[in-house]
């Protein structure tokens, strides 16, 4: 095959270069390292893989990859957005190819990278088409557990006969597809087959069918979802921004296949998706653009075999612990940029993925959340996790702990800081059947309680109160806590602020 290569050349305007750029069929994430180069691919491959060094990065310079298909068309961009200054950082970026739109279309595509719009490097490579695909096709499979360890596969397509067999493949980075069943159909039409085999474990799959004359399919995509039960992992009613989901060219691959980056618009409390035990690793980390890691993270044993885990969390505000259960709307830490958190989620934000085995280094499983309805959707997401009641995900910025008898008031000023987004505040108390009532004054005199404006506050239970406001007045804001009931003794309380 004649390969045409552009070297990496200088651009005006684009002061950065692209060395050590290499393509492959396999990668190692976490070492930002790429298996043997190649110029030549099979339409079947799992992905194609873009490995380079990009040099003499400034601060704010924009690096692009685009892959353009055989017609000249861009099928697929990944921006990354504005760069640290670096000498020299290590790039790792894919094309999906089986069982997505590459496959079917074969010839000879260019992979280009881009700096501040500029090309500071290209080459071409050649997608080649399945020698053994033929007129057979598969357009759907379906998948469903029968019991007893068993599922049924329902596959529908064109090209079927009687003696069709099903097998069922998975992809293993270092050793390729892995066969796992060759499957006799148990009902076979010429577009509809049905085959029962072994149960298949949460994970992705690929489903081909060979038929009678020879032709077997291109493969097809099968994802076996984990268990149901998560939410997004963040209070309901907040904007966030789902910036890359599964099989994100910027880093969701191997291992974090299944994964999702999620960032936050306001507020950066961080919720547990789901119940369960948890294991907290706060390292003390901040953004490690050399070193491919999740920086700060918790992990939650759900005792089902699976754990979910939240990477990128700042440093500092974790507020759970190791061994501590908690329940689903939970708060759990803020989200950060600690660890590799260059791309689109270059700022804060909250990488989760679930796996079958506690660590989160362990292959990520498909899973859903139950209130994200199509998970190839990106933007903008709002959540119902409902938070916890009486609790913040966030350190307070003031605290105070006090006493108050019935008839009296306790009183303390609290800063908001110019340019602050939320003020949020919680009171608390021990004993439901005492009664505290919170007001807040804002600087230029606004009056937030029961007998006034009563927008923000909600009494979430018997022993608790709390306070939200968007975009608050800077200055001195005074709080004032009324005891309304009690036994006769004096009600002690604690008051947090938080912004």
């Amino acid at each position: 095959m004649r390969l045409l290569l552009i070297l990496a050349c200088a651009v005006p305007g684009a002061a950065a270069t692209v060395t050590q750029a290499s393509l492959s069929a396999s990668a190692d994430e976490q070492k930002c390292t790429a298996g043997p180069a190649s110029t030549g691919f099979d339409a079947s491959a799992r992905q194609v893989f873009l490995r380079f060094v990009a040099g003499d990065l400034r601060a704010q310079d924009r690096l692009a990859v685009d892959w353009l298909d055989p017609s000249g068309v861009e099928a697929l961009s990944t921006p990354w957005g504005t760069l640290p200054a670096a000498r020299a950082l290590c790039f790792l970026t894919q094309l999906p190819v089986a069982g997505f739109d590459a496959e079917s279309k074969p010839g000879h595509w260019t992979v280009r990278v881009q700096v501040n719009g500029a090309v500071v490097w290209s080459q071409r490579f050649e997608l080649r088409p399945d020698p053994y695909a033929g007129r057979i096709r598969i357009r759907s499979v379906a998948q469903t557990r029968l019991g007893g360890g068993l599922t049924e596969l329902v596959v529908e397509g064109n090209g079927f006969d009687t003696a069709s067999i099903v097998h069922v493949a998975q992809y293993e980075p270092r050793g390729g597809w892995r066969y796992i069943s060759s499957l006799q159909p148990v009902r076979a039409e010429a577009r509809k087959l049905t085959a029962h085999g072994p149960d298949l474990a949460p994970g992705e799959y690929m489903v081909l069918v060979y038929n009678s004359i020879g032709q077997l399919s291109q493969p097809s995509r099968l994802l076996i979802a984990s268990g149901t039960g998560y939410k997004l992992p963040f209070p309901a009613g907040e904007p966030w921004v789902l910036t890359q989901g599964p099989y994100g060219s910027f880093s969701h691959f191997n291992r974090s296949l299944h994964a999702y980056d999620i960032a936050p618009v306001r507020s950066r409390a961080l919720i547990a998706m789901r119940g369960g035990v948890v294991r907290a690793f706060d390292l003390g980390l901040r953004q490690t653009p050399h070193l491919r890691i999740f920086g700060n993270y918790i992990s939650i044993d759900h005792g089902n075999g699976e754990y979910s885990h939240y990477g990128h969390l700042e440093s500092g505000t974790f507020l759970v612990k190791t061994g501590q259960r908690v329940e689903q709307g939970q708060p759990l830490a803020s989200a950060g940029n600690s660890g590799y958190t260059i791309g689109p989620g270059g700022g804060h934000h909250v990488h989760v993925h679930v796996t079958r085995e506690s660590s989160i280094s362990a292959q990520s499983v498909p899973f859903r959340f139950e209130d994200l309805p199509d998970p190839r959707y990106r933007g903008t997401v709002i959540s119902r996790n409902t938070q916890v009641p009486g609790s913040f995900a966030a350190r307070p910025a003031r605290e105070w702990e006090a006493s108050v008898a019935v008839a009296e008031t306790w009183t303390e000023v609290a800063a908001v800081p110019r340019g602050s987004r939320r003020l949020q505040m919680s009171l608390d108390w021990q004993d439901p059947r005492d009664d505290l009532d919170l007001e807040i004054v804002s600087p230029q005199g606004r009056r937030y309680g029961w007998y006034a404006n009563a927008a923000g506050l909600a009494k979430t239970s018997d022993k608790s109160e709390q306070f939200e406001l968007d975009n608050p007045e800077s200055g001195s804001w005074r709080v004032v806590v009324m005891g309304m009931r009690g036994s006769g003794a004096r009600v002690p309380f604690r008051l947090q602020v938080f912004r």
